[in-house]
């Protein structure tokens, strides 16, 4: 009986102190946009307690986080989010170029506007982009769309970017095919959590 308690609080204090060091993937896979790999980490550091080995799993999985590219699955398919919509308005005549303002509903770039100005804007995490995201940005290619001009009106253009361009509906645009776009236009870039609007 004593052998038997003996083992269980062994076994429950060894899980616990996989789990601690489980926390640092954790935290770093959230911190590194990588939230898979970091609940990973953090589960296998817990199974790893029992057999003394849950700092070098955790080690491991730091290692992993810090050098890979994105996330250990891939981005899911974004699902149109029903974000209230402005009355439709069609772009049936040219539009005064500089007269136009891009604002960011959603995203690290949130609350941030944008004058759409004679050479139209370019998204993307590269540094030669005008609406620049954070270079450990998701679902953001380095040059990923433009606005740009054509013939007095505003299109959006995706740059055959990996992650997809989206309008507000839900309808992904083709690479490098220019799209119609007007005040009250929105559209998202990966997933509905980097939502653009135009506006006057």
């Amino acid at each position: 009986m004593h052998t038997l308690l003996s083992a269980i609080v062994y076994l429950a204090v060894s899980v616990l102190v996989g789990c601690l060091f489980g926390l640092v993937p954790f935290f770093l896979g959230r911190y590194r946009y990588r939230p898979n790999m970091g609940r990973w980490g953090f589960i296998w550091c817990g199974v790893a307690g029992p057999f003394l080995l849950p700092f070098l799993v955790m080690l491991g999985f730091v290692v992993g986080i810090l050098v890979s590219e994105q996330d250990s699955r891939p981005p899911r398919e974004p699902q149109p989010v029903a974000y209230p919509r402005p009355a439709p308005r069609r772009v049936a005549e040219p539009i005064a170029q500089g007269g136009l303002t891009l604002t960011c509903l959603a995203g690290p770039l949130r609350g941030q506007s944008y004058p759409i100005g004679a050479a139209g804007l370019m998204f993307g995490r590269d540094t030669d982009c005008h609406v620049r995201f954070p270079s450990q940005s998701t679902g953001i290619s380095r040059h990923h769309c433009a606005v740009r001009w054509q013939q007095g009106v505003p299109v959006l253009v995706d740059l055959n970017s990996a992650y997809g361009t989206y309008l507000g509906d839900g309808k992904q645009l083709p690479p490098n095919y220019p799209t119609p776009v007007g005040p009250g236009s929105r559209f998202y870039l990966g997933g509905p959590a980097n939502l653009f609007q135009i506006t006057v």
